[in-house]
């Protein structure tokens, strides 16, 4: 396992890998980082954060269980600028009463902004949770739409 760190406009970051991929993205927030910087991702990170968009994603590792796998894959297809509710995702699923346990698997995503589960919100069209933040979660959401 390796660990190395980046630095987002929405705080710090420790990137953490196997010998296949990117296994986690941590965030630490305002805390510095004792791990060597992250070259390649924090390049990827900086366009996504400048064009609302991922170029050159890393390969990523994940592990859960198959139902959580099935939801973070879902998560993917979601275009940046567009949100889908916790309900219409576990329909998408072919799970239409686990509107919980997709937002479980949000919860548990290991790799947020490149698994978007920020693009997830309530049926009723309201925020709903995120792991970094509900602030975090509006300040995806606002830069991805403009």
């Amino acid at each position: 396992m390796e660990i190395k760190s980046v630095k987002t406009a929405i705080g710090n970051f420790n990137s953490i890998y196997s010998n296949i991929g990117l296994m986690r993205l941590e965030f630490i927030g305002d805390k510095t980082s004792p791990y060597p910087k992250d070259k390649k991702l924090q390049h990827v990170l900086n366009i996504y954060f400048k064009n609302a968009k991922f170029e050159d994603l890393p390969f990523l590792d994940l592990k859960g269980s198959a139902f959580h796998l099935k939801v973070w894959h879902a998560l993917c297809l979601i275009p940046s600028g567009s949100t889908e509710s916790y309900k219409s995702l576990a329909k998408k699923i072919g799970s239409p009463g686990a509107s919980r346990a997709v937002g479980t698997a949000c919860k548990l995503n290991p790799i947020p902004l490149f698994i978007p589960c920020h693009r997830v919100i309530k049926h009723d069209g309201s925020i709903g949770q995120f792991g970094l933040g509900v602030k975090i979660k509006t300040f995806l959401l606002e830069m991805e739409l403009l």
